[in-house]
């Protein structure tokens, strides 16, 4: 089974990539977070709703080969995601979805990075500095834009609609 890489798995990668079950391929998190990642599972055909399973605080499912490709992704994400595109967008929303928020200053940070993210996000223009272990991105809007039409969880923030009104200004 050959597995391609599309921007609609990336989303899938990004939000696995930190809040990950350690069982089967999942994540935990809050109920929004588990029906995202569920709903997304099931429209992209990774697997069946009878095999996702659920104990309330994680969703999963247990398949082999995408699990192995989801692994490559991540080892692979400073060179699969180095252009501005679908594909980064997709899987930076995932991120974003995962560990992002948005302070009530307008603060855009993301928790649980490690280095190579850190470089991964400064190569595609955005700079980010550390506070109290958490990566603060310098221009938020500019990141905000990039990743509005692709985020799932986080969509309701009321600073999406400044970015749709910043934009609309132009």
């Amino acid at each position: 089974m050959k597995i391609k890489l599309t921007p609609e798995l990336a989303y899938l990668i990004g939000l696995w990539r930190k809040i990950r079950s350690f069982e089967g391929l999942g994540v935990h998190g809050d109920q929004k977070i588990l029906e995202t990642f569920s709903k997304e599972v099931l429209e992209q055909k990774l697997t069946t709703p009878e095999k996702l399973l659920t104990d309330g605080k994680r969703v999963y499912f247990y398949h082999t080969a995408y699990k192995k490709f989801f692994g490559e992704v991540e080892k692979e994400q400073l060179e699969r995601f180095k252009y501005l595109n679908e594909y980064a967008a997709n899987y930076l929303a995932g991120l974003f979805d995962a560990v992002g928020k948005i302070d009530e200053n307008g603060v855009v940070s993301l928790a649980k990075l490690n280095n190579e993210d850190e470089l991964m996000l400064l190569r595609l223009g955005f700079k980010t500095k550390r506070k109290k272990g958490e990566c603060i991105i310098e221009k938020p809007l500019i990141f905000l834009a990039f990743i509005k039409n692709y985020v799932k969880v986080s969509k309701d923030h009321k600073i999406f609609e400044v970015v749709e009104k910043l934009k609309n200004k132009d």
